[in-house]
Order: structure tokens, then sequence, then C-alpha cells
């Protein structure tokens, strides 16, 4: 381990701006701290520590509080470069840390990592009232001069920070289709501070949810298909208290959509091509080949859970477009 640099002694180049803005946002994701501070703070002795010259590998066997008093310097002093009018104020930062806090199970030297002081409203300045900001940095924008009711500030502007509970399913359709239903159905996840995280996969399920529950302090809810029953055993044997397991009922996500609200989304997409009816649909098999099927027969191109999920929120309006099972999916969620 590498214990000997002075601190006023190294070179370094500036920062660039882009590189600030983007360093910013990757360490206010919703990411596990350990990763993303270490890749952070690597990612800028790399590029921009001239003397002394250190490799990743040396990065990473520094003490971390030389780490920390490195990056500090030459992203402080690069942002009074910038922005010279903004003075470091440690306020918001100390924010970010105390969600960190409570949001992660953090080792004592991450949680020494974390608090590192960083001027953070200097770089705010840096971007651009056009630039179309990720939710973390938009919400950063929003709370930087007022610090009071966080919650409701999340809830105003939908700003999803701080999360409070996070969803873990199995694949696109989920990802892009339950935060709409949850929208129509009067509950916002963006608003209600819930963080939802596709796996890729029902064979990944179980792999990520032993890493989250490890990593978070929050709730997490699992939605899996009704065929994962050997995957949901799996998970109840570590499963938290705090956490909620949910098979669907019948078959996979699609199965539970609303026949009403696929015909008016093929419809609409394909109407100079073809005109389905509800009876299309009304099969006994898997609702995605049922689809697959549809598509063929019609040359419709091939059927993409992606594209499909993308169109159906794009139709969704009416109450009666969520089933009883997506509904009684977001009472569950709401309730953890």
């Amino acid at each position: 381990m590498i214990k000997e640099i002075d601190i006023n002694k190294i070179k370094f180049l500036y920062i660039k701006p882009d590189d600030l803005i983007l360093s910013l946002d990757r360490l206010t994701r919703f990411k596990y701290p350990e990763i993303s501070y270490y890749r952070v703070l690597t990612d800028i002795l790399c590029k921009y520590l001239t003397e002394p010259k250190l490799s990743k590998k040396q990065i990473k066997e520094l003490d971390t509080d030389i780490l920390k008093a490195i990056a500090e310097k030459i992203w402080n002093e690069s942002v009074s470069h910038y922005v010279p009018d903004i003075k470091h104020d440690s306020a918001l930062q100390k924010i970010l840390i105390r969600e960190l806090f409570n949001t992660y199970n953090l080792s004592d030297d991450i949680k020494n990592l974390v608090n590192i002081n960083l001027n953070i409203n200097a770089i705010l300045k840096l971007i651009s009232e056009n630039r179309d900001m990720p939710v973390n940095l938009k919400r950063l924008a929003i709370i930087q001069n007022d610090f009071s009711n966080l919650k409701e500030k999340r809830n105003k502007f939908a700003l999803r920070f701080p999360v409070e509970k996070v969803i873990l399913c199995e694949g696109i359709t989920e990802e892009i289709l339950l935060p709409e239903f949850s929208k129509l159905a009067g509950f916002e996840f963006d608003r209600e501070g819930i963080k939802l995280i596709s796996a890729g996969g029902k064979n990944q399920v179980a792999k990520l949810y032993c890493e989250l529950k490890d990593e978070l302090k929050i709730p997490i809810f699992i939605l899996l298909d009704a065929d994962a029953v050997e995957i949901s055993e799996v998970i109840k044997n570590i499963l938290r208290s705090q956490d909620t397991i949910y098979l669907i009922k019948h078959g996979e996500f699609e199965d539970i959509f609303s026949l009403n609200l696929i015909k008016r989304t093929i419809n609409n997409r394909y109407k100079n091509i073809c005109e389905c009816n509800i009876s299309d649909f009304k099969k006994s098999e898997p609702m995605t080949r049922i689809l697959s099927e549809f598509y063929r027969i019609h040359e419709l191109g091939d059927f993409q859970k992606a594209d499909f999920a993308k169109d159906l929120s794009q139709n969704l309006k009416y109450k009666t477009d969520l089933t009883e099972e997506i509904t009684e999916i977001i009472d569950k969620i709401k309730n953890i």
C-alpha cells in the first residue's frame, strides 16, 4: 500500500467540464457506493493525475484517506478554475452521504470513502439549463439550495431520490410497463421513491437478490413469472423479513395484460395492415406465443417483447386497462 504521497506536491490537469458532470452523475446514481466511488475516483486519478503517475493497481492499493485527498484536490481545484464564483458548500454533500448511509449497508472503510469533501454545487452551475439531465442530477439542481421536505420535493417533481423501495423483476417488459401501469393506478414510482431493476431473466433474479439483500437496507419487492417456482423457493430460504416475493398466478407478465389493451395497441399500430379482435387472443396458450403467431400470420415482422411493451405503454388510457392481478401487484408494492 502506497502511503507516502505529498498532496501538496502532486501535479495534475484540470478535469474537463463534461467529465466533472459525468463523474457527479455516476456518484449519485442508484449504485452500490463501493463500486461507483472507486470507479469515479480511479478514473479521475488515471486520467488527470500527472505526477506521480499511478496505475489502476497502484490506485487500488492507496490508503483510503490518500485517495480521497488527491481526488478532492483535483476535483475542487478543477471546479474553482471553471466556476470561481461558487464557493465550496458541504451541506449538499452531507445530505447525499446521509442518504447513502440510510440506503446501503456500508463497511467502515466505504463510509470513510464516501465521506469525501467535493464541491458539488459548482458543477451544477456548469450544466446548461437546456441540457437533458438524468433524474439524479435534476434532483440535485432542485434541492441544492433548500434541503427541507426532501420527500415532498421528490413527490412534487418526480425525483425518485431518496429511494425507499426496490422492485426486482425478470425482464424488459416489466421494466417498461410496470411503472406505467402503476402511474395509471395513481402510484408513480419516481414520486414514491421506487427504483425498478430488471435482472435480465428469471435465472438471474436469485443471484441479483443475493447481492442486493446484503447491499441494501431498504425493502425489496421481487416479481416472478408463475414458472419460477424453484427460483422463488431458493429466494424464500434467504428472504429478509422486510422483503416480499410475488409469483404471477398464471403464466408470464404478458399473460395478465388486458385483452382490450392488446387489441387497441395492435389496431392503432397496424391500422393500415390488419385489424384484430379480442377473440384472436382468447386462447389457452401463453400470450407471447399467441402474439408471435398473430404477427407471423399477418406478416407484421417478428414479435419483439420490448417493442410491444413500448407500444402498449403508449396506448394505456383507462383504469380498465389494469387487470385485477396487475392492480394486486401494485397494491402489494404500495404496502411494503
